[in-house]
């Protein structure tokens, strides 16, 4: 976290959101401020220098590509099949509120106070979602969405992207807990996560590291695919897929080979309270 402001990483995730290859999030680009703001602008609507910042950022841009494509089509099959709730946990700058739902669904983000402050400063009004503001590791995430009207008898989408690795396990743990208890059977659960499987290149594990040290979020955690499967299993959550960039949706446009530089080892799973 910035003082007052969102973190660097969620800008960073915006930014590639709005000059991904492919689609673009129209919305990206008013979420973010300062030297970044003003280099998406320059370069969202011009292919070439598009393409240059691509290929500069080592593959990032197609892994948040990827994953976002990988998530928003999650997020429509459980829309189709009449979910009317998505809760966002640590939302950041995600603009999904705008772009992936219809006004018969109820959209809760939770995250930092200072964070939501200065979302909700340029944000549009117009179908905004309910914003939750929790201090974690403070106050609970479950109660925070009762005292906002989420309804916890109805099912839910929960939305819990590029978070867990910056958390220890104790924590991951306690907020899948009080997921369980906001989330009636048939909810759905679409969580990224890290494995132990780094860059292809080894000597970029450093650079990876380093990377996120830099931006004030270190890798705390990596979890391999049972691992996961298990700790959904010990709230009463069934894991319907779990899958790699090298799977997922590139309705964004981004590129598998490239998206695996430098976060090949992160998956999403998919899972369903039963």
């Amino acid at each position: 976290m910035r003082e007052g402001k969102p973190s660097l990483t969620a800008a960073i995730v915006a930014a590639a959101r709005a000059i991904a290859p492919r689609r673009r999030d129209p919305h990206a680009s008013n979420l973010i401020d300062g030297p970044l703001q003003g280099v998406v602008r320059a370069v969202a609507e011009r292919p070439r220098l598009r393409e240059v910042c691509r290929r500069a950022s080592l593959g990032l841009v197609d892994h948040i590509a990827l994953r976002t494509a990988a998530i928003d089509a999650e997020l429509e099959a459980a829309i189709a099949d009449g979910i009317t709730q998505v809760v966002l946990l640590g939302a950041g700058l995600d603009a999904r509120a705008w772009r992936s739902t219809g006004p018969e669904v109820r959209v809760f983000e939770v995250d930092h106070p200072d964070t939501q402050r200065f979302k909700r400063s340029r944000a549009p009004s117009i179908g905004a979602p309910t914003y939750v503001p929790v201090r974690f590791g403070q106050e609970r995430v479950a109660d925070a969405l009762e005292n906002a009207g989420h309804d916890a008898d109805a099912r839910s989408f929960w939305i819990w992207e590029g978070v867990t690795m910056y958390l220890p396990r104790a924590a991951v743990t306690d907020t899948l807990e009080q997921v369980a208890e906001r989330s009636a059977v048939g909810s759905r659960l679409a969580v990224t996560y890290v494995t132990d499987h780094g860059p292809p290149i080894p000597a970029l594990e450093r650079v990876v590291q380093t990377g996120f040290r830099a931006l004030g979020e270190g890798l705390e955690a990596t979890y391999r695919p049972h691992e996961m499967a298990a700790l959904m299993d010990t709230q009463g959550f069934s894991v319907v897929s779990d899958r790699g960039s090298d799977e997922w949706s590139q309705d964004w446009g981004g590129d598998p080979r490239w998206a695996g530089v430098l976060l090949g080892g992160e998956r999403l799973c998919v899972a369903e309270k039963t």
